[in-house]
């Protein structure tokens, strides 16, 4: 069954403007389903609207006039302009008994849609921030009930697939991930299926842990308290958001490695693996303290806080991927970071040792130029790697030189256009995050002792010429 809806109305006691709707809505059961209740309402300039049997039409369009904005008891709200934009963001339901509030409005948060098909299952509609896009469908919302309940959720998406397997949390701090027997994908991976148990204590559902911006400003502020530790702002956002970078240094006349992270809002594992890698290098291990002394650590937590804020699946706030833009630099995130990597350059051609970009995708991986080893410092880069590989002897350390070798990456651009070896840095979606924390450190210890020596013999070929 499909109801093709089109409505304009106001109600001037409901506080609903006049809008319009043109909303066309596919019945997720059979057509010989029971009757069931819809509810559409949009908030803040958009229409309220209950369908009730679909069988008659002429029911429909009675409700349609008459009962348009009655007391409303189920509402969803979208953005005003939902339609216009295709940039759907953040929803607020409760059900039509008032049992069930579901919420996708706080930082981080996304659902386009949901629809109560009966009093315990619910359809959410999950939909990127523009088409076509990378399948990187994130989603997050907030749902509680007034007593103990079992609900099930149908997320649904459009303009990407099913990749990330729920994740709960009570605080948004712990996350467990739903077990893969609790959860049902279609076959096309259009749909998961899954059953919650909930009561009146706020239960989170995420694609991946809310690593916010917020979050992250409170890590950052953690190293802060170092000595050795400040933080500038060098930019500001598509929406005016700050984007920070933080230096490590114990030295005044240093050789500088260039971190970012979370150029794409839903790689988090990518980001849990910069952090615990900077971590390291703050750290008081005997190979941190002598890096500090001849490095300075510059780090970009968070390239993209409009695209992490909003919800979204691969942009910032203007739809450009920010891992497309590098040289292009048509977007002020691009334009500040790669302002800042040309600075570590003004000390001098070889003062910039490494850019490393923290990402996620579906299994671990090193991403590199295909003659990466012919940038500064030169082989660095497979040395590094062979050096992770010796470390960790049970560990597949997985290395593409041919990946996106001709789009214009933060990892081609610096290669290409400052010919420094720099390596995109990704952690599986999956990955254990204990075991990202091992790896995390563990690489960066490595990073350190060989970017030390190359500093050694890079300051005796010096004194060598001088002599």
């Amino acid at each position: 069954m499909t109801l093709t809806l089109i409505g304009r109305a106001s109600n001037e006691s409901s506080g609903y403007p006049t809008s319009i709707l043109c909303e066309k809505i596919v019945c997720p059961t059979s057509c010989a389903c029971q009757p069931t209740v819809w509810q559409l309402a949009k908030g803040n300039n958009l229409l309220g609207i209950k369908f009730f049997d679909n069988r008659s039409t002429g029911l429909l369009a009675i409700i349609l006039i008459a009962g348009m904005f009655s007391h409303a008891r189920g509402e969803i709200f979208f953005d005003a302009d939902h339609h216009a934009r295709e940039r759907p963001s953040s929803i607020r339901f409760v059900s039509q008994d008032h049992s069930v509030s579901i919420r996708s409005d706080f930082r981080g948060g996304r659902l386009s849609r949901c629809v109560e098909i009966a009093d315990d299952e619910f359809d959410l509609l999950v939909k990127p921030e523009r088409e076509p896009i990378n399948d990187s469908a994130w989603y997050a919302f907030q749902v509680y009930a007034t007593k103990p309940m079992s609900i099930r959720i149908r997320l649904r998406y459009a303009g990407g697939t099913h990749r990330y397997r729920p994740l709960i949390s009570r605080d948004k701090k712990t996350w467990q991930r739903i077990g893969k027997d609790r959860v049902t994908v279609h076959p096309q991976k259009t749909q998961a299926v899954f059953d919650l148990r909930i009561d009146d204590r706020p239960l989170w559902i995420s694609a991946q842990e809310l690593l916010t911006g917020d979050l992250i400003s409170q890590w950052s502020e953690s190293l802060l308290q170092l000595p050795f530790v400040t933080q500038q702002e060098i930019g500001r956002s598509v929406q005016n958001r700050p984007i920070h970078q933080l230096k490590i240094s114990e030295t005044t006349s240093p050789s500088y490695l260039f971190i970012l992270g979370r150029q794409h809002p839903p790689e988090v594992s990518g980001t849990i693996g910069m952090m615990r890698f900077v971590e390291a290098i703050t750290s008081q291990s005997k190979v941190a303290r002598s890096f500090r002394k001849q490095f300075c650590t510059v780090v970009v937590p968070m390239s993209n806080p409009d695209g992490v804020a909003r919800g979204y699946w691969r942009c910032n706030a203007n739809g450009v991927d920010l891992n497309r833009d590098w040289g292009r630099f048509s977007q002020p995130e691009t334009r500040a970071i790669g302002q800042s990597i040309l600075d570590c350059r003004a000390a001098g051609r070889r003062s910039l040792y490494l850019l490393l970009d923290f990402h996620s995708t579906y299994e671990d991986v090193f991403y590199t130029a295909a003659d990466v080893d012919d940038a500064f410092p030169a082989g660095f880069a497979s040395s590094w790697l062979s050096a992770i590989d010796q470390r960790f002897p049970r560990y597949q350390v997985n290395h593409d030189a041919t990946h996106n070798g001709n789009r214009t990456t933060s990892k081609a651009w610096a290669h290409e256009t400052l010919g420094v070896a720099a390596v995109t840095y990704e952690f599986g979606d999956t990955t254990r995050r204990d075991r990202i924390e091992e790896l995390a450190r563990g690489s960066a210890e490595e990073m350190m002792r060989l970017l030390l020596d190359r500093v050694d013999q890079t300051k005796h070929a010096t004194t060598l010429i001088k002599n």
